[in-house]
């Protein structure tokens, strides 16, 4: 977990449970979630849940849907605020949180993101890349931290790690791949963004 980034949420959403409700939906975005079982995953009093999941329902940033005599929530990946809440949140927690406070362990990383395949569940053609590193990067330490994070993402996470030199090389030579990943909506965790797609 990245803590100077959960400090900056802390002051930006007061409340504990507005952030558990929405780090649970950003992280778990195809996920389907009821009443009950959000007051168990986040430890919180049912009426202080409710009232968030009503107020993100209201705000259509999750979307409720009936089964039988139950209400489910799941996040709204369409909506016009997802992806820069989902990015803040990929930023302090999970594999994206680990990254960023573990950049100076991981070598040295020129840019390092997550496309949406991880953060929106977003299928792809072919084969897909949920994280790609750029840098003089310490494999291992990759590997470890995307097996750490596999099982609460109910699949095996796909990763890039180029080399800088190699990553220019093919950004000039615009290679389709690179060309692809790079017209996606990715969440930098770290870099600079016009450095990146330039």
């Amino acid at each position: 977990m990245n803590n100077n980034g959960l400090k900056s949420l802390e002051h930006l959403f007061i409340s504990k449970v507005r952030i558990k409700t929405l780090k649970y939906f950003v992280m778990n975005p195809g996920i389907t979630i009821h009443l009950r079982g959000a007051v168990r995953e986040f430890e919180e009093e049912i009426n202080a849940v409710r009232r968030e999941l009503n107020r993100l329902e209201e705000t259509k940033f999750i979307i409720c849907e009936n089964k039988g005599n139950r209400k489910y929530f799941r996040a709204n990946v369409e909506h016009v605020f997802f992806n820069d809440i989902a990015s803040m949140f990929h930023k302090v927690y999970g594999l994206g949180g680990e990254i960023i406070s573990s950049s100076k362990k991981i070598g040295e990383v020129e840019y390092a993101f997550l496309t949406p395949t991880f953060t929106k569940g977003t299928p792809v053609e072919g084969p897909h890349i949920d994280l790609v590193v750029v840098g003089d990067i310490d494999l291992e330490m990759i590997e470890e931290m995307t097996k750490k994070y596999q099982s609460p993402f109910g699949r095996e996470i796909h990763y890039m790690v180029l080399r800088s030199n190699e990553f220019a090389l093919r950004k000039r030579r615009k290679d389709q791949m690179i060309v692809d990943l790079l017209s996606q909506d990715n969440t930098l965790l770290i870099g600079n963004y016009e450095n990146l797609v330039k």
